[in-house]
Parts: C-alpha cells; sequence; structure tokens
C-alpha cells in the first residue's frame, strides 16, 4: 500500500527530520538514506521499519540540518589509522605500488564525520533521531490504515458479490439433472427413426453418467467455503497480515471455478462463471498492494 509519514525532533542549533514514504509491491524493498556518519544505525532502522512492513517498496530519509557554529568537522581517526595499515599491508605484502590519495581518502564513507562540539552530543542526537523516526513511523502507518480501510470495504464487496453469483450457480446447478435428461431424451427422439429399438435401461445409464460428470456439487461447497473464509479475513481482521493469506484463497477459489466451468456444459453456469473469474481477477490485483 501507499502512505507517506513525517517526523522531526529538535535540538539546540539541530533540526532531525525522517520522512517515509512506500507505493505498493509485492513484497518488502526498503531503501534507507542518511548522513554516511549514522551507517551504524542501519540494522535498527532496518529492524523498526520492517517490524511495520510485510509488503511494499518503502524508502526513508533521514536528513540533519545544523545552524551555523553547531557542528564541526572532525577526521574519524581510527578508520583512517586502519587503511593506512592497509595499504601498508598492501605495499609490503603484496607489491602493490602506489600511495594513498588525500582524495581517495576523503571520499571513504564515514572518514569525515560531524558532530556537535558539546559532550554528549552524539547520544543526544541519537535519542532526537530515535524520535523522529517514531513520528514518521505513527504517521506512515496511520496513512497505511487509512488507505487499507477503503481496500478493505471495496473487497468485502466484491466478495459479497462472488457469494451471490456462486448462489446464482447453484441454484441453476440444481437444474441441471432435468436439463441433461431432457436434452438426451430430445436427441434419442431425433434419431428414433434410425433405431429399431431403444433400451430403457441403457437410457437410464446413459442419463446417470452424464448427471454424474456434470455434477458441481463438490466444487461449489469448496468454492462457498473459500470465499467465506477471505471474507471473514476481511470483516474480522485478527491483527495479522492477510495478504498473502489471500493470495493463497484466490488461488484455489480461481482452480474451483475453473473446474465448475469446465464440469458444467450449460450457456447460463459458464456466464456466471465468467462473471466470477471478472471478479476474482479485480480482487486478486488488489490483494497484490494488501499487507
Amino acid at each position: 500500500m501507499t502512505g507517506y509519514g513525517e517526523g522531526t525532533a529538535e535540538l539546540p542549533g539541530t533540526r532531525v527530520t525522517v520522512a517515509i514514504r512506500s507505493v505498493n509491491n509485492r513484497f518488502a524493498d526498503l531503501r534507507l538514506r542518511f548522513p554516511p556518519e549514522w551507517i551504524g544505525l542501519e540494522p535498527e532502522l532496518r529492524r523498526r521499519i520492517l517490524a511495520r512492513v510485510r509488503r511494499g517498496r518503502v524508502e526513508m530519509v533521514l536528513n540533519l540540518e545544523r545552524g551555523n557554529g553547531s557542528a564541526q568537522a572532525r577526521l574519524n581517526r581510527p578508520l583512517a589509522d586502519a587503511v593506512a595499515v592497509a595499504a601498508q599491508c598492501l605495499r609490503d605484502e603484496y607489491g602493490v605500488t602506489g600511495g594513498l590519495e588525500l582524495s581517495a581518502m576523503l571520499s571513504i564513507p564515514g572518514m569525515i564525520q560531524s558532530a556537535s562540539a558539546a559532550p554528549g552530543a552524539d547520544v543526544a542526537l541519537r535519542e532526537a533521531i530515535d524520535l523522529a523516526l517514531a513520528g514518521a513511523l505513527a504517521a506512515f502507518e496511520s496513512e497505511r490504515l487509512r488507505e487499507g480501510e477503503g481496500l478493505r470495504r471495496d473487497l468485502v464487496g466484491r466478495l459479497e458479490r462472488m457469494e451471490g453469483l456462486a448462489g446464482s450457480v447453484e441454484a441453476r446447478a440444481r437444474l441441471l439433472p432435468e436439463m441433461v435428461r431432457r436434452r438426451l431424451t430430445e436427441r434419442v427422439r431425433a434419431f428414433a427413426e434410425q433405431v429399431a429399438e431403444i433400451d430403457p435401461g441403457r437410457m437410464a445409464q446413459e442419463i446417470a453418467f452424464l448427471v454424474e460428470r456434470s455434477d458441481v456439487t463438490e466444487e461449489l461447497v469448496r468454492l462457498c467455503g473459500h470465499l467465506c473464509q477471505a471474507r471473514t479475513l476481511l470483516a474480522h481482521p485478527d491483527g495479522e497480515p492477510v495478504g498473502k493469506r489471500l493470495d493463497f484463497l484466490l488461488q484455489e477459489i480461481g482452480r474451483e471455478t475453473n473446474t465448475v466451468g469446465s464440469k458444467a456444459s450449460d450457456l447460463e453456469i459458464s456466464r456466471l462463471v465468467l462473471e466470477l473469474k471478472g471478479e476474482a481477477e479485480k480482487v486478486r490485483e488488489q490483494v497484490q498492494n494488501l499487507e
């Protein structure tokens, strides 16, 4: 589902902004953008966002806006020392030639860090980031819930229509035995002049065979059961994601619908089956976006 949320937190001379946006996607695809000096926050940010999002292409942007004089650039000395040691190792042990250029050193992520001169500023900034992220997630989730409620109502309506169509198929299917008997009888009468004698027993066997072959009772029972379960998932959410469960139910609904259409050789049932398939396809398109 789509959604957008933004959260902010203020520190003396610093403003922290976290923005989260998402678009529809069948799977969870998370992309993070933040200043390189906060690369260590990535696992925690991913964990907190993916705890709320199971589907969707999500982008999170973390911005730090600092006032004049509130921050200063500093060299990440442990990282610089480690790079220098690694470079010397390459020269001594592997015979690699060349020296370290300033531009190459500065391009290493995290080599230059910005930090407030005040003691404990990093801790306060981390708390501000957590606060801004919490605000962004709350707004983001509220927006997605609003969209999800509209989507839920639409899907419930479509599933109710599919149940009505299945009921119409069931009512029509009750007439099939008599329709088969009458159709076969009429065909036999059409060829009666070419047949010396018609065996009533054989006639009854053929009628029973055709009726059994066109019986769709079991398929309709399963179809109605799947539709009822899908509507229950939407009408009474259990707090767990329903998108993938509905996707599975739609596969089963499609399978039973296809079987009914192939077994019941009746024009009206075929028309109802086509309507069922059309509604199922619309539901499937929406379910791909549902979490």
